[in-house]
This record gives C-alpha cells, sequence and structure tokens, in this order.
C-alpha cells in the first residue's frame, strides 16, 4: 500500500516523521510505502510568490494529476495548509478516485475543540500569505471575528528551512506576533497560537517564548500531529499485513539545496532516521510535473 504525502517544501516531513514513529510501532506499517513527493516545482518558486490564487489553484492541480499519473497512490495526505485550502479547487478534486486527506480539517476540529474547552481565550492562526488569503480557518472556526486574529507570515516558513538555529526565525516572528496581538481590541490574556504551517512546528517554542515576553499565557495549537494520529486511525482497518517492512521515499522536481537539509537533519535527528534517510538519498525527477 502507497501512501503518498505532499507539501509544498520540507514542511510536511514532520507528519511524514511523525508517520513513521506510529507505524514502527509493533510493525504497524509492514506493506506500507510512504511516498513524500514535494509539490513545489522550483527552489526559487514557491506558490506563495504566484500573483493570484488561480496560479495557484492550477500549478497545485498539474502537480497532482502528474503525481497521481506516475505513482498511483492508495492514499493522499496533504501535509500543507496552503495547499490544503486550495484543493477543493482543483480539477483533481472533482475527478478523484483515491481518498484525500487534507490537514486544514485537522486544524479546524483543533481549534473549534481548544475554543470549546476554554471560551475565555482569543486565537491567533500563524499561517502564509496563500491560506491567510483563503480565509478558510477564520470561515470554518465556530468563533466570533473578535476572538481570531489572522496573522500572515512571509519568508518565515522559508527562514525554518534553512537556519535551524532559529535566529531568523525570531528576527520575523517578533514582528508578526506584535501585528497578530495589535488586531484585537485589547491584548488579550490568553491566546492560542496555532501553526498554521506545517513548517512553523519545528520552532514552536519561539512561538511560546515570544507570547511569553508580551505578557500572554499561551497555548500551541500543532494540527500535524492531530493530521498523523487521523490517518492512522482512519487506515488502520485498510492496512494488510505484509512481509515487506515500512519503506519510505522523497522525490522532488528539484534537488533539495544542502542547506535545508542541515536544518531537517537538526529537526528530526532524533525521530525519524527513515525519513531523513529517504531526504538524503532524494529522487530528482525533472519531470514530475508532467503527467505520463
Amino acid at each position: 500500500m502507497r501512501w503518498m504525502i505532499t507539501d509544498s517544501g520540507l514542511g510536511g516531513l514532520s507528519v511524514c516523521a511523525g508517520l513513521e514513529k506510529a507505524l514502527s510501532l509493533n510493525d504497524k506499517g509492514r506493506g506500507i510505502e510512504l511516498l513524500y513527493v514535494n509539490a513545489t516545482p522550483d527552489d526559487r518558486i514557491g506558490y506563495n510568490s504566484l500573483k493570484t490564487q488561480q496560479e495557484r489553484i492550477d500549478l497545485f492541480d498539474n502537480f497532482l494529476k502528474a503525481a497521481y499519473s506516475r505513482y498511483t497512490p492508495d492514499e493522499i495526505a496533504i501535509a500543507c495548509n496552503t495547499l490544503s485550502v486550495i484543493y477543493d479547487e482543483t480539477d483533481f478534486a472533482t475527478e478523484a478516485t483515491v481518498e484525500v486527506k487534507g490537514i486544514v480539517d485537522a486544524g479546524v476540529s483543533m481549534c473549534n475543540s481548544s475554543l470549546a474547552e476554554y471560551p475565555d481565550h482569543k486565537l491567533i492562526i500563524f499561517a502564509t500569505e496563500t491560506t491567510t488569503e483563503a480565509g478558510t480557518y477564520p470561515r470554518l472556526i465556530s468563533a466570533e471575528s473578535s476572538v481570531v486574529s489572522a496573522q500572515e507570515c512571509p519568508e518565515l516558513a522559508h527562514s525554518i528551512s534553512n537556519d535551524a538555529s532559529g535566529e531568523a526565525c525570531k528576527t520575523l516572528l517578533t514582528n508578526y506576533v506584535s501585528e497578530a496581538l495589535d488586531r484585537f481590541d485589547s491584548k488579550p490574556h490568553s491566546v492560542f497560537a496555532f501553526l498554521g504551517c506545517t513548517h512553523y512546528g519545528y520552532q514552536a517554542e519561539i512561538f511560546k517564548t515570544l507570547l511569553d515576553e508580551q505578557g500572554c499565557a499561551n497555548q500551541i495549537l500543532n494540527p500535524n500531529d492531530l493530521l498523523v494520529e487521523q490517518l492512522v486511525s482512519n487506515s488502520s482497518a485498510k492496512i494488510l499485513r505484509e512481509d515487506a517492512p515500512l519503506s519510505i521515499k522523497f522525490v522532488s522536481r528539484y534537488a533539495i539545496p544542502p542547506a535545508e537539509i542541515d536544518s531537517m537533519e537538526s529537526y528530526l535527528k532524533d525521530s525519524a532516521p527513515l525519513t531523513l534517510a529517504a531526504l538524503n538519498n532524494q529522487i530528482v525527477v525533472p519531470d514530475l510535473f508532467i503527467s505520463n
């Protein structure tokens, strides 16, 4: 059984790593191949750099059709908020014959349950430009608009991928935290910080530290772990135990730069040996976006 995991970059490797850990317990992953396919076409061109939402939709649709044609996965997990919020607008979504699960559903569920348990808290949604522009989270979360601050974070994912020290992340995030808090009528005493990009979890402690410094009691909401739980739970009945052990492969249209690989080594070195091995043995497919 082949599970295809995709993201616009390497943030979703945290989901792949989580699946590796969960499926390695008691050999639950026997007979499963985790195929991580990078949905970014070029190291210099990401979805958030495109000018219009329609350009992003068309690019992702083209990628999905080509990747499915090439690899025929049994399930697809979109471990990317940016891509999850535009998935329903793709032609692939209307034609898909395979189950596709996006991280946004997990994120909305996490936000709603957290606000229901702590109704006195405010919610900050830290996300990319594409995710914020789509307005998906504020629209689907069961809360008044005054409770939610949607904060776009340009270049934050890139800085996290390229600098594991966290210094670049902290420099950018200091401004984003202040902007997010200023959006409320008055500074909140307690907030949920929702990490609306899979990259952000790698530096979750910086979010927490900066909010602490602002005098805000806070809890970090990271949907990556919940998505892993849902994928394993929903698919457990379908898994056929086979002799082949769990395997992981990493595919990209371009070679991942050494700086990003070094960062992932730092973030995942203690938890995901198969995921890191796949990244280090990346399979570069120049015509990845071309359907067979």
